[in-house]
């Protein structure tokens, strides 16, 4: 009974079997087409921009002066605070003034008695030529007696020489700034004993504006500045007017404005590079000396420029190269040439004309020949980067917490 059971439950399963089976043989066996990819496609947007040249530079104080000793004494007072404003003129320190007082008190006794030498040769002189006049006296007399005159008159510009030593020297006693500025630290405290034949440093005073930004450009950057201007001699130049623009580490966008000031000679030949000077206003002392900057100089304006975003541009052992989508909605590779980057968008050279649409979204899903599904957009440039342009890859900037 148990096995004719389990016969019957064979039998059934191999029906079942049976007629799935012959059901799945019916259906047909057709090729399904893989639904086209979605792409965002614009085409390129036209438009003048202006072209920039960016470096790494570094800033300078434009005027920076060691405060010395000139004479040899005991430092007697110290009037300034460490990190203050100071103007031109302002007596920083005092060294012990007693005896540079008494040497122009003995400098000038020593004058008067010069002085009244001069005057006693003098009178002698005339009473001499007087006697002369009547044949009282020999003319050897007169001579000597105008000899005694010279030697006091020389006596006497000795005697102030030595007068205007003595108070040159009182006078440097007082130690005063000759620049305005920012006034560093005290390296020599009141008490201590400076001296002038070694000229000890006791600060620094450092002028903070304007101040000037230093940086080198290489030869091909040098060239192209000079094809923008033709007329330009070959060995200067010359762009007073044009400006620069400097940011700080950390800062957002280039927010200080400059002009060039001055630019080397001659190429460097040991690296190449040409070194340009530009000046910054700095009231609000904002920029101290010894920073890494970038800096940013107009190199001329390109009209008509095509830009499409950075990020449909592809690149591989054969260059760089866009999709573009035909009548068909069929993507196609075409092969560009690159300029500068504006902000995220790049200026293509060569390979399209502004009437193709071009894969801005979905460059890794298209492949020559394939269809796709594109949406139109519009390219618009982002606000403030029309003017933005980096023609190189950015060096990077050490941020120190530097104040001045």
């Amino acid at each position: 009974m148990v096995a004719r059971v389990i016969l019957r439950r064979c039998v059934l399963a191999a029906m079942l079997a049976m007629s799935l089976l012959l059901a799945t043989g019916c259906q047909k066996n057709e090729y399904q087409p893989p639904t086209p990819s979605t792409v965002s496609v614009a085409q390129p947007l036209r438009q003048s921009v202006t072209n920039y040249l960016e470096e790494t530079g570094t800033t300078e104080a434009v005027e920076r002066v060691d405060i010395r000793a000139r004479v040899t004494g005991f430092l007697e007072e110290v009037r300034f605070d460490p990190g203050t404003d100071v103007q031109r003129d302002d007596i920083l320190y005092v060294i012990e003034q007693r005896p540079f007082k008494a040497n122009v008190a003995a400098a000038k006794a020593d004058l008067d008695a010069k002085e009244v030498e001069l005057t006693r040769a003098e009178i002698e002189l005339e009473r001499e030529e007087q006697l002369f006049s009547e044949n009282a006296t020999s003319e050897r007399s007169v001579v000597q007696a105008e000899a005694e005159r010279d030697a006091a008159r020389a006596r006497v510009e000795e005697a102030k020489a030595a007068l205007d030593r003595a108070q040159l020297d009182l006078d440097y006693t007082e130690v005063r700034t000759p620049i305005a500025g920012r006034v560093g630290k005290t390296l020599v405290k009141a008490g201590n004993l400076v001296e002038g034949t070694e000229a000890t440093h006791l600060t620094t005073v450092i002028q903070y504006d304007p101040i000037y930004a230093n940086f080198n450009i290489s030869e091909r950057s040098l060239l192209q500045i000079r094809d923008q201007s033709p007329q330009r001699k070959t060995d200067e130049i010359d762009k007073k007017d044009a400006k620069i623009l400097l940011r700080r580490a950390g800062d957002k966008g280039f927010p200080f404005e400059g002009r060039f000031d001055y630019a080397d000679l001659a190429v460097d030949q040991s690296t190449g590079t040409f070194m340009i000077r530009g000046i910054f206003p700095n009231p609000h002392l904002e920029i101290v000396p010894g920073l890494f900057v970038r800096v940013r100089i107009p190199i001329g304006v390109e009209k008509d420029a095509l830009l499409i975003p950075e990020r449909a541009i592809g690149s591989d052992q054969a260059g760089k190269y866009v999709f573009v989508v035909d009548s068909e909605n069929r993507s196609q590779r075409r092969d560009v040439v690159v300029g500068v980057k504006h902000g995220n968008m790049v200026v293509i050279e060569e390979g399209l004309d502004g009437k193709e649409w071009v894969v801005t979204d979905g460059v890794q899903r298209s492949r020559p020949g394939a269809e796709v599904a594109p949406q139109r957009k519009e390219l618009s440039m982002p606000e403030g980067k029309a003017e933005t342009v980096e023609t190189g890859e950015e060096s990077p900037i050490e941020e120190e917490p530097v104040k001045p």
